[in-house]
């Protein structure tokens, strides 16, 4: 009876002290402006210079700055990513928009039969798409990977947003549930998986919180508005700036901070006020610049992310074991961002 009494409370002491020697592990960004801005005005012109062929070394060059400046545990991460690779899928990325285009203008039908023919392959983008950045993303040494499949892709990125529309908006909250779900659950690293360990409840009440805010600025505009009619725009673009800073940290941190990776945990903090102020500086950043600022506010977005993550860390992160990797097309990857397909969490 003992020895039954006591093995329960030894399970709970060793709970605990794997609770107790749990790191919190902080992500750290060293990039600076001036640094970004001479790769990025130099990305531009080499860009111009040779009708858009740079834009894929360019590319690269961009995501190398950045993930070798983001640290995790003294370790930066990597960008594997080949800029041939990425041309050649650019290529035939722009051959497909110039097609589409070209049949939107003989014809409304063949226009309607191009745009079909997209969404049927915009699952196999998002997969390929997924596949190629995760593929060519590393930690210590270790590869990222994902393994989502054309029909859950299809369900999560079209068929759920379709049920969405149809039902007025109703199933919007869970069909972006759906996405981030599909989107973390099918990613790993090496051999480990990824979970989202949270239910569709928060994003039902993000939604109505968007709600609330839509309808109590479109009231003040109305109100405001006629009374003083210069207010308008003003307000207009406070409430659309305050929607889009609710909804992206919100987003932000229900998956992030809900994102499980074995014994480990992301946690993310973001902030309301604080994501304000951020994206108020970087827009009159941009305004009084002509644009300029542009690399700056990139890197501001950055550092502002990794002070507002962490990893706390239950396992040895060095005991990850790379799995063996599948090579993967980068043509579905840059098709997907052509067409300006988000699939980010």
């Amino acid at each position: 009876m003992s020895d039954a009494v006591a093995a329960p409370q030894d399970a709970r002491i060793e709970g605990a002290t794997a609770r107790r020697q749990a790191r919190n592990l902080p992500f750290q960004f060293n990039g600076n402006g001036f640094e970004f801005f001479r790769i990025w005005i130099v990305n531009i012109l080499l860009s111009i210079v040779t009708l858009g062929i740079y834009s894929a070394w360019a590319k690269v060059r961009t995501q190398r700055y950045f993930y070798g400046n983001t640290r995790l545990d003294d370790s930066s991460f990597e960008y594997l990513a080949n800029p041939v690779a990425i041309l050649k899928g650019r290529v035939i990325a722009f051959a497909c928009l110039v097609a589409y285009s070209v049949a939107n203008q003989v014809s409304v039908t063949l226009g309607l039969v191009a745009l079909a023919l997209f969404l049927l392959a915009l699952p196999w983008m998002l997969v390929r798409g997924l596949s190629f950045r995760n593929h060519n993303s590393a930690w210590r040494g270790v590869r990222f990977g994902f393994d989502g499949t054309y029909g859950g892709a299809a369900m999560a990125f079209v068929v759920w947003p379709l049920l969405g529309a149809l039902t007025l908006g109703l199933l919007i909250p869970l069909a972006v549930h759906r996405q981030q779900r599909f989107i973390a659950d099918n990613s790993r690293f090496g051999t480990t998986r990824f979970e989202l360990k949270v239910g569709v409840g928060p994003f039902y009440m993000a939604f109505l919180v968007v709600l609330a805010i839509a309808i109590i600025g479109g009231l003040l505009g109305v109100l405001l508005g006629t009374a003083v009619p210069l207010l308008m725009p003003v307000l207009m673009t406070a409430a659309y700036l305050v929607l889009f800073a609710f909804i992206s940290v919100r987003l932000t941190n229900l998956t992030y901070g809900n994102l499980h990776l074995g014994a480990n945990r992301l946690q993310s903090r973001y902030d309301l006020g604080s994501y304000l102020l951020l994206m108020l500086g970087n827009l009159l950043g941009l305004v009084l610049t002509l644009g300029l600022f542009y690399p700056w506010a990139k890197v501001r977005n950055a550092r502002y992310a990794a002070e507002h993550m962490s990893l706390q860390a239950g396992d040895d992160l060095e005991g990850f074991v790379a799995a063996r990797q599948q090579e993967v097309s980068s043509l579905g990857g840059e098709m997907g961002e052509l067409f300006d397909v988000g699939v980010g969490l």
